[in-house]
């Protein structure tokens, strides 16, 4: 490695530049390059597979890898991707001859949570950037996320830090920003998460100071932050870093507010896992989940939209039936929803555009797909406009009346740009003629310099009288006239010998020189020139910042309420109804991922009725009838429904949940040292602590990760809790296959049971999928085992163990019965008698029970068939 007594000026200029940025990879850029040195070049080249060579040689070797300047997005999104953070390190003054080393600084820092270049993002997806401060005196703890590519932000207020994790892992950022002293409970949070942690936390006034400037307020009041000491310290602590890494002022976010946590469903993290939202139980995302099925959105502001509000659904009724009375509109109107559909689709992401020229981090390109977005505002206009004066809408009226076309942004960018920009600002070619007045004089001595050149030369060989006169070029002398040593021609006065060769003489005139300057510099004029007027047309373009936020809004609201009525006409659900009490009344209910991948002829839909005093259901059946999806469906209608949306069902009619709980699968953590028994108590006692009256609660197989006895007794007490804690109004379905928990129907008044039904035959079982009230009679696990291919000895076997084991279950549930007239104590519930069950047999069963049919003949058989229907067939009928 290179000594440091013998460090080039360069290598002196980089490591000094290094030293400030120790955690990231600096992009140092040198000529057409950006190039790497040293354990960077090493990490580059690994990443990137790129060939790994060395500057200097010998002892003195320094490892090198380098990029292309022009293509480096590509490599940095490789980076990026895999958790890096890289600093670009720009040259910072002109190149000119004899001038020596340049300046040179870094302009912006990349990472993961503030990265806003199209290429590193997902149009549909959310790009979070996190931070969390805590009060340990006061046990408050903030957690505000940010999307620095569309300028939107929030946060909240917590009591507890487990809460703040459960919402870091459900928003998911891609960088966290955590005080020193705070450290992630467990790495594997998120695994390409990027954490800092951040040294300098603003104190209380000067935390108000930088809000209050970015926001262009005068007081944190007006954002609702004037009792939120510690939230705005956060926000503040966030956009500082922010400005750190872009190097420029960070102020045109959009206005911050506090998520009203009341204003919406509570889904945690968890939920979101068991449900498949976002993602399926493997981690893939896209086919399998709810958002895969309703995304019917076509522009990345509708996606964005979407995704916000599958993490957040609406709690209050006005809001969810304003949206509802949007997506109707839509959805009676196939024509006009197919052309709204084809319009957005040709508006580009003028969110994350407007975002990157407030930052000026845009490219050309991007004021070319501004443009064109705006071409077709004015359409989208009339197209609402017409449909609405034949239907008139309240929602959609109010978007008329706020529709903001921009028409002279949209003229502006007409008249200025070419349509096929070069990539880069500096490559010049941006502008068209007309627009500037000294850019069309530039452009024309660069279009037209080869006949100006041929004119002037055509001048001197009439002026001097040389018709053979010839033009030259060269890099070291320029433009120069030739003339050869054969042809005694005379030489004018102001004909300048600037090279003397075997068979010719070179010569320049001040006239050719003038020109030649002229040529030359013109180039860089023009291209100076068009890097100026691409300033002034980003500062114009910046001035209308709120506008086009504000129609990018406008757009993605448009595209949610359609992609919703679409998701609806195409599957033909059904419009959801809302009470005011705790009850929930679904008809001819379906799962939508599972009816979207089998087909709606292929799902067996089923009903479902929870009302004040009997919303507590107990649901049994064997293990593949379809228990999982009927608690999974119920949980995902009514999150749909409260996000607005229509549902796969023929009628709903919802009272509005405020929290979904679901505990739906089997996992570990063995990373934690937590098993799967652990992970489930973990998540059930979650569940129990913040549940309320209003929230729905959708729990599978409770306690069967441990022996028989410890989980019925722990799926008893929880049953018991449950209904206690909330005075038997909490909504819930309880999957079980703990029979002795139905005993629990009848003594519990809220308790009901239902079963997954099945079909017997031939000792094999027939799942029929169709939810019928009362409890099954068994769990027909050895049947289960026989249909996934266990070998029939084991199965034979099996089913003599079961028959031994049975005889010892009846004392067993002679003992819950028992227990069940002793309930918990303080729950002072009436008791009601069990009905008698029928302990006769019937005389056919004996008659049955009674013979050898291996030694009957088959005319035996058929007599007393005959005969057994004498005596009682037509009593059975009557």
């Amino acid at each position: 490695m290179l000594d440091d007594a013998k460090l080039t000026p360069m290598f002196e200029q980089y490591k000094n530049i290094k030293a400030d940025y120790q955690d990231a990879l600096l992009f140092y850029r040198m000529g057409d390059f950006y190039e790497l040195f040293f354990e960077d070049a090493i990490t580059a080249s690994r990443e990137l597979q790129i060939t790994l060579t060395s500057r200097c040689k010998g002892a003195n070797a320094v490892p090198m890898a380098g990029v292309p300047w022009h293509s480096a997005d590509t490599y940095i999104s490789q980076l990026i991707a895999k958790g890096y953070v890289i600093a670009i390190c720009e040259q910072t003054d002109d190149a000119k001859p004899g001038k020596g080393l340049m300046e040179r600084s870094v302009t912006r820092i990349i990472t993961p949570g503030t990265i806003v270049d199209d290429i590193n993002l997902e149009s549909n997806h959310n790009n979070y950037l996190g931070c969390i401060l805590q009060n340990e005196e006061q046990n408050l703890f903030t957690f505000v996320w940010a999307e620095i590519s569309t300028s939107k932000w929030t946060g909240a207020e917590f009591n507890k830090l487990d809460e703040v994790w459960q919402w870091v892992k459900k928003m998911q950022p891609r960088e966290l920003l955590l005080p020193k002293d705070l450290n992630l409970p467990e790495r594997s949070l998120l695994p390409y998460m990027h954490v800092v942690h951040i040294q300098n936390i603003p104190n209380i006034p000067r935390a108000q100071e930088i809000l209050c400037q970015a926001q262009h307020v005068p007081t944190v009041t007006v954002l609702g932050l004037d009792k939120k000491p510690l939230l705005t310290q956060t926000c503040a602590a966030l956009l500082t870093y922010v400005e750190q890494t872009q190097k420029t002022p960070i102020d045109q976010m959009a206005p911050f507010s506090p998520l009203n946590l009341s204003r919406h469903m509570i889904i945690d993290e968890v939920t979101e896992r068991h449900l498949e939202i976002f993602s399926c139980l493997n981690g893939q995302k896209g086919k399998g989940t709810l958002r895969a099925v309703v995304d019917k959105t076509v522009t990345g502001m509708g996606g964005r939209l979407l995704e916000q509000m599958l993490h957040h659904p609406l709690k209050e009724e006005e809001s969810i039936l304003y949206i509802q009375s949007c997506v109707a509109f839509f959805f009676a109107n196939d024509t006009l929803r197919s052309s709204l559909r084809k319009l957005l689709s040709n508006i580009a992401d003028m969110e994350r555009i407007t975002q990157r020229i407030g930052l000026n981090r845009c490219s050309p390109k991007d004021f070319i797909q501004l443009r064109s977005s705006l071409t077709h505002l004015p359409k989208l206009k009339t197209l609402l406009a017409k449909a609405n004066a034949l239907n008139p809408t309240q929602g959609i009226s109010q978007i008329l009346d706020n529709f903001d076309s921009l028409e002279e942004c949209s003229q502006h960018l007409h008249r200025a740009l070419v349509d096929d920009p070069p990539q880069l600002i500096t490559d010049g070619g941006l502008f068209l003629s007309g627009f500037n007045a000294e850019l069309d004089s530039l452009l024309d001595i660069i279009e037209h310099a080869e006949t100006k050149l041929q004119d002037l030369l055509e001048q001197e060989r009439e002026r001097s009288n040389m018709p053979k006169l010839k033009m030259g070029y060269n890099r070291v002398f320029g433009y120069y006239y030739e003339i050869s040593k054969s042809q005694k021609y005379t030489i004018p006065d102001y004909f300048v010998r600037r090279q003397s060769l075997a068979n010719c003489e070179r010569f320049v005139t001040q006239e050719l020189k003038t020109l030649e300057e002229a040529l030359v510099s013109a180039s860089d004029k023009r291209k100076t020139l068009e890097y100026s007027l691409f300033q002034e047309l980003r500062n114009y373009v910046n001035t209308l910042h709120e506008r086009l936020l504000k129609t990018a809004k406008l757009i993605g609201n448009l595209d949610y309420w359609q992609a919703l009525a679409e998701t609806g006409r195409v599957n033909s659900w059904c419009v959801p109804t809302f009470s005011k009490h705790n009850e929930l009344s679904i008809t001819q209910g379906r799962h939508p991922v599972i009816e979207h991948m089998l087909g709606k002829s292929n799902f067996v839909p089923n009903d479902l009725q929870l009302r004040q005093g009997h919303n507590f259901c107990l649901l049994t059946g064997p293990n593949m009838a379809g228990k999982s999806t009927i608690l999974r469906q119920t949980a995902l209608i009514c999150l749909l429904a409260q996000i607005g949306s229509m549902v796969p069902a023929t009628t709903a009619h919802i009272g509005l949940i405020d929290r979904l709980f679901s505990r739906v699968g089997a996992q570990d953590n063995l990373a934690q040292g937590e098993s799967t028994f652990m992970v489930e108590m973990i998540e059930t006692a979650r569940i129990l602590r913040q549940s309320t009256k209003q929230s729905l609660l959708i729990l599978d197989e409770i306690g069967r990760g441990t022996s028989t006895f410890d989980g019925v007794a722990l799926a008893w007490a929880i049953v018991e809790y449950i209904v206690k804690h909330s005075n038997g109004s909490t909504r819930t379905i309880f999957a079980t296959h703990y029979h002795e928990l139905t005993e629990l129907e009848g003594r519990l008044p809220e308790v009901f049971t239902m079963n997954i039904a099945i079909r017997e035959s031939n000792d094999s079982i027939l799942f029929l999928h169709k939810l019928i009230p009362g409890p099954s009679d068994r769990s027909y696990g050895v049947e289960v085992a026989r249909l996934a291919g266990i070998p029939q000895q084991i199965i034979q076997r099996a089913k003599e163990l079961l028959s031994k084991l049975e005889c010892g279950r009846q004392g067993m549930q002679e003992a819950v019965r028992k227990t069940a007239q002793n309930l918990l104590p303080g729950l002072d519930l009436p008791k009601k008698e069990l009905p008698q069950k029928k302990t006769t047999t019937h005389p056919l069963l004996k008659a049955i029970q009674s013979i050898e049919p291996e030694r009957m003949t088959p005319m035996e058989a058929f007599n007393l068939l005959i005969e057994w229907k004498r005596r009682w067939g037509h009593k059975e009928k009557a």
